[in-house]
């Protein structure tokens, strides 16, 4: 079970005690800064934390992935196009959240919500984000761990899956698409619709091998899209971002 412990040392810092002993220093993350409304998540510090005077550094645990607990460009614009986009009735899950920011901006919306990861850390810092906003008192927000490279394991069941810069090698980024052709196929036999959102930065190479395999096997006409206005009817849609374009604000 996840049970992460946050003690606030200050507004921009926070000390966080995983399920396995360990303490790491976090920062709250908004989707905006200076808006108290904004979504928000953790993000893994490598700053010390003062406490009474004793300054308390901050490393991961063993096998914690570094990349699972920061914030990329590409989860900011999901996370932006969900909170613009997102129909509330639907139920989301999250591949390779990392910090989460895309699912706890589902969540805000009112959206049910299941964040998967890999990194055991990192789902104890959405969870603990999630604790802090409020989204687990009705249940609505889930986390669970899932190796999106095992093609044995299944998918939880929801109305949109978002991934956003989930290629960090072929392996992942071949699983992948596996996957999406997993959920995408459940679509011929039921009458609710299965959608899939996916965000990766122009500069990812192996977001090609993801468009590659998917041509192949789904639609060989298929491209990334440079409109980041979603066909809410689609059922796949690749969206394009430019890193140097994305606000931080």
């Amino acid at each position: 079970p996840i049970y992460a412990i946050t003690m606030i040392i200050s507004a921009q810092q926070r000390l966080l005690t995983l399920s396995c002993g360990s303490q790491i220093n976090v920062n709250p993350t908004p989707l905006r800064r200076d808006d108290d409304n904004s979504p928000w998540c953790y993000t893994f510090s490598v700053s010390p934390v003062i406490i009474d005077d004793d300054v308390r550094s901050s490393t991961l645990p063993p096998r914690a992935n570094f990349l699972a607990t920061q914030v990329w460009p590409s989860s900011r614009i999901a996370s932006t196009i969900i909170e613009q986009y997102l129909d509330p009735s639907w139920k989301v899950c999250e591949l390779g959240c990392g910090p989460g920011l895309p699912s706890l901006t589902a969540a805000m919306k009112g959206s049910e919500v299941i964040a998967t990861d890999l990194d055991e850390c990192a789902l104890e810092m959405v969870e603990a984000a999630a604790r802090e906003q409020g989204f687990l008192i009705d249940q609505r927000f889930q986390t669970q761990q899932f190796d999106l490279t095992s093609r044995q394991n299944v998918l939880p069941d929801a109305d949109l899956y978002v991934m956003s810069d989930v290629f960090e090698s072929s392996n992942v980024a071949e699983s992948a698409a596996y996957h999406v052709q997993s959920i995408l196929s459940k679509n011929s036999n039921s009458q609710s619709k299965r959608r899939v959102w996916v965000f990766a930065q122009s500069d990812r190479a192996q977001r090609e091998t993801f468009l590659d395999v998917m041509r192949e096997a789904y639609d060989e006409t298929l491209e990334w899209s440079l409109n980041q206005n979603p066909d809410l009817d689609s059922e796949l849609w690749l969206c394009d971002l430019d890193e140097t374009a994305v606000e931080y604000n």
